[in-house]
């Protein structure tokens, strides 16, 4: 299986379809359907030149299941931009079966040239079927609730009475799951132990999975190291309410991992558990630009991976300085060696700790609350930005690789040695890539299964499944968006840093 292969298998029991024959009607399964057939002549809308007006003509010359007359994006580099217009002056005033033929008369002339106006700097089906299938917005939520620097939100386990916010200032702020509600209440803060700059601060939040019977509740936050070598230094501590879960009690922490950080970028930060028990945490490569302590292809650091640990530690094994143990899953666990010691030891060709490496920044990851498949957003370099599904054991391949691009394959291996990801994006469209949720909610039942995830930067939001290796743009904003959250019933929020806002993915207009 090569990078470039876009259309790879994602998991098991998840099937990309490939439409053969135009005018055949495809039966997707109600979690993969990414189109309808509004106007029932037997043609997906997407292949229906992106219209709900049957039309004689349905052609997707370049295969990427977009029908001619809303794809403009000539050479299915995600983006309508110069290039595509180059192609288009090839064969202008040219006939027959073209690509550039986006209204399906047989001919590229100065209508066609009006399509791609339409949609330039835009990406497939934009003005088409593939967003308007899924007819999506966001509403805003909790506006009576004031939040400075959100950078998470999340309930605790089976309770879906209060929402938490965590704060890159230092604070996780807690309110009733009430939009008109006015009452926020502070959870927890570690401001007086925590340092926070651009990428720095309180990063991430994880309610342990027996929360309602033990009140455990860890933090994944950055002090000030000991010099400029060593700017920042990254905690994973674990919190425990002692009041019967109002608020936490900042003088239980038990710090259980610390790393150093030598730059005060790419700290990652973010923490859950998985479906499995344990507890994951993301980091980013160290920081700086280019990965100059090429920490993403070294699996002897901590750095540049996403981590497993077990932190249901024995009170015997604790008093024996344990703070957590190596899950035996772990690819690099050494079956020999202690179920505890040092951070990074009892790993054989690598840290215990690692799950998968080769991440540059994994900015907010989450995962599906059906399958358990662990999906990240990793944030790009200089020109692409990445989601990729993360497995054990896996190395995905920076600073080799820069989404499915070569960035510097200096002392690299083959390409058979790297996991590509599902999707990566030009910096044209967005150059931040903010991980999300698979949305398994009741609102929009037609988005089961999609992983929603957006950009920073431009604030842009999109969704993949695994029916359609291209990305629909559910939405452009000019929202800041530092990251998403789900509740417990699978319905999914935005986040906008700017003005601390919070919003609802909801369906535009009813049905």
């Amino acid at each position: 299986m090569t990078r470039m292969d876009i259309t790879r298998r994602l998991a098991p029991g998840r099937v990309v379809v490939a439409l053969a024959a135009l005018g055949v009607t495809a039966s997707l399964p109600a979690t993969a359907q990414i189109s309808t057939d509004n106007d029932g002549d037997g043609v997906l809308n997407n292949l229906d030149n992106c219209t709900d007006v049957a039309n004689p003509d349905q052609r997707d010359t370049d295969g990427d299941l977009f029908g001619n007359a809303c794809d403009a994006d000539l050479n299915n580099d995600l983006v309508v931009n110069f290039a595509d217009l180059g192609l288009m002056k090839q064969n202008f005033f040219s006939t027959g079966d073209l690509d550039a033929d986006l209204n399906g008369d047989d001919q590229v002339n100065f209508a066609d040239l009006g399509i791609m106006k339409q949609n330039f700097f835009g990406v497939p089906g934009t003005s088409g079927a593939a967003a308007s299938a899924f007819n999506v917005t966001m509403t805003r939520v909790f506006a009576g609730v004031s939040l400075t620097s959100p950078l998470g939100m999340l309930q605790a386990p089976g309770d879906d009475s209060r929402w938490y916010v965590v704060q890159q200032n230092g604070l996780v702020r807690t309110f009733p799951n009430v939009d008109s509600t006015t009452d926020v209440s502070t959870f927890v803060s570690v401001i007086d132990r925590f340092q926070q700059g651009s990428e720095a601060g309180l990063l991430g939040m994880a309610f342990h999975p027996d929360w309602a019977n033990n009140g455990k509740v860890y933090l994944s936050y950055t002090r000030q190291g000991p010099s400029p070598f060593v700017p920042l230094i990254s905690y994973i501590s674990e919190f425990t309410s002692t009041d019967g879960g109002q608020t936490l009690d900042q003088d239980s922490e038990v710090p259980l991992l610390t790393v150093n950080q030598p730059y005060s970028n790419h700290n990652g930060g973010g923490i859950a558990f998985g479906q499995d028990g344990y507890l994951y945490i993301g980091f980013g490569d160290g920081g700086s630009g280019g990965d100059p302590d090429n920490n993403g292809q070294q699996s002897n650091t901590l750095l540049g991976a996403m981590l497993r640990i077990d932190v249901d530690v024995s009170p015997e094994d604790f008093e024996n300085g344990a703070r957590y143990y190596i899950p035996e899953e772990n690819s690099f666990r050494d079956p020999d060696a202690p179920a505890f010691g040092e951070p990074c030891s009892s790993g054989i060709g690598g840290c215990a700790e690692i799950f998968a490496w080769g991440l540059r920044n994994p900015w907010r990851w989450s995962f599906d609350m059906l399958t358990g498949e662990l999906w990240a957003g990793d944030v790009g370099q200089t020109s692409r930005e990445e989601i990729s599904l993360l497995e054990n054991g896996k190395n995905y391949g920076w600073h080799c690789y820069e989404g499915f691009n070569t960035f510097d394959l200096n002392d690299c291996g083959p390409a058979s040695d790297y996991e590509p990801p599902v999707h990566d994006y030009p910096r044209n469209l967005g150059r931040s890539t903010t991980g999300g949720y698979v949305y398994r909610g009741t609102r929009l039942p037609e988005l089961a299964g999609i992983y929603i995830y957006g950009d920073y930067i431009t604030g842009r939001v999109w969704g993949i499944n695994g029916a359609q290796p291209l990305p629909a743009q559910f939405i452009d904003t000019t929202y800041n968006i530092s990251s998403f959250g789900q509740d417990i019933h699978g319905d999914v929020y935005v986040i906008n840093i700017s003005g601390g806002r919070i919003y609802r993915i909801d369906r535009a207009t009813a049905r």
